[in-house]
C-alpha cells in the first residue's frame, strides 16, 4: 500500500486509520462531506459525498486501497426514515465500488458492523452464523457487505468487510464514555448482577486488523469479525472504569423488573420530547443482553493478534474523557 483513500474520515475510527497510515509514510486521501477537523501534513482532501460520483473519482486518482468507513449510523432515537439507511449505506458503497472501475485501486476494505449479523443472541458467533438482522441499520450494512463481495469477485479486486461490535477507546463519545461519565457523577446502578457477557473492540485492534487484511488477504469479498479476543461481563466493565476513576462500586443493583419498568418509561419519555433520555429500553438491552462473538478466523487466516484490551487501554481512555468534562 503505498497510498489510500479513507471515507468517513472526521469520525472516530477514520482519525485513528489516518494517523497510522501517515506514521507509515503512506499518502492519504480523505473523502469528507466537509472538513470538521484539521488535518495533518500529507493529507489529501477531497470534499464531497459519498453519492457524489465526481468528488469519489477525484478522490480516488492515484490510490491503490479504500478503506470505506462513511455510512449512515445506527439512531437510537428511531426518528430517522428507513430508506436514508439504504441510500447511504447500500447505494453510497455501490457509488464508490463503481468508482473504482478503470482506477489504480487493488484493495477495498469495507468497515461493517456485527448488528449485520443479529441483535442479540446466547451464542458465541462466528462468522460461519448465517445473518437474521432485524433493524434497517442492521440490513443495510449486510447488503453492502455483499456488494462489496460480488464486486471483489466480479472485478478482481481484493475486498474484505470488517464486522465490529462496540468500539472503545479515546476520541470516542458513545457507550463507553456514558459508561465513565455515568460512573464517574455517581449515576450509574448496575442492572441485575452484571454477569451477561459482550464482546467490544479496542480502536487500536480495529485499525491493526484493517492493515493486516491489506497486507496479508488474497480473498475476494472476506468477512472478517474484529473484538478485543475477550468478553467482558457488565460488572467487570464497572469494576475497570471505577478503579480506573478511583471510584469503590456501588454494594447494590437494581433488580430486572424494576430495571424493565425504567427503560419502558424512559423510551417514552424520549418520545415525547424528541430525543433519546440517558437511560432508555435500547439502553437497558445494552447492559442486560449477552451479546458474544468469535475473531478466530482473522486471527487464524491473517495471523492478527489483538494486543488491546479494556485493562491494558482503560487509563488512557479515562484520561482523554478527563480532558473533555
Amino acid at each position: 500500500m503505498k497510498q489510500a483513500m479513507v471515507t468517513g474520515a472526521n469520525g472516530f475510527i477514520g482519525q485513528h486509520i489516518v494517523k497510522r497510515l501517515l506514521s507509515q509514510g503512506i499518502k492519504v486521501h480523505v473523502l469528507v462531506r466537509r472538513q470538521k477537523i484539521q488535518f495533518s501534513d500529507g493529507v489529501f482532501v477531497f470534499e464531497g459525498d459519498i453519492s457524489d460520483s465526481d468528488a469519489v473519482k477525484k478522490a480516488v486518482v492515484g490510490v491503490d486501497t479504500i478503506i470505506h468507513l462513511a455510512g449512515k449510523a445506527h439512531d437510537f432515537s428511531g426518528k430517522d426514515n428507513v430508506k436514508d439507511y439504504f441510500n447511504v449505506n447500500v447505494e453510497g458503497t455501490r457509488n464508490v465500488l463503481d468508482c473504482c472501475n478503470g482506477s489504480e485501486v487493488k484493495h477495498f476494505i469495507y468497515f461493517s458492523s456485527v448488528k449485520a449479523m443479529v441483535e442479540e443472541s446466547k451464542d458465541v458467533l462466528d462468522e460461519s452464523f448465517i445473518p437474521a438482522p432485524t433493524t434497517p441499520y442492521g440490513e443495510s450494512k449486510l447488503a453492502a457487505e455483499r456488494l462489496v463481495a460480488d464486486y471483489g469477485i466480479k472485478s478482481g479486486i481484493r475486498t474484505a468487510s470488517l464486522r465490529l461490535p462496540a468500539v472503545y477507546g479515546p476520541g470516542n463519545k458513545g457507550n463507553i464514555y456514558t459508561l465513565i461519565e455515568a460512573i464517574d457523577r455517581g449515576r450509574f446502578v448496575m442492572v441485575g448482577r452484571g454477569d451477561n457477557k459482550r464482546s467490544m473492540v479496542y480502536v487500536g485492534n480495529v485499525v491493526d486488523a484493517a492493515l493486516a487484511v491489506i497486507e496479508r488477504d488474497k480473498t475476494k469479498g472476506a468477512i472478517y469479525i474484529v473484538t478485543d479476543g475477550i468478553d467482558y461481563t457488565v460488572k467487570e466493565l464497572y469494576e475497570v472504569i471505577a478503579k480506573g476513576l478511583g471510584k469503590r462500586p456501588l454494594p447494590f443493583y437494581i433488580p430486572q423488573p424494576i430495571a424493565n419498568i425504567l427503560g419502558w418509561a424512559g423510551s417514552i419519555g424520549g418520545r415525547i420530547i424528541g430525543k433519546p433520555l440517558q437511560f432508555n429500553s435500547e439502553v437497558l438491552d445494552k447492559f442486560t443482553n449477552e451479546l458474544t462473538f468469535s475473531s478466530r478466523k482473522i486471527q487464524e487466516e491473517i495471523g492478527f493478534k489483538p494486543k488491546y484490551n479494556l485493562y491494558n487501554t482503560i487509563g488512557e481512555t479515562i484520561e482523554w474523557y478527563k480532558g473533555c468534562r
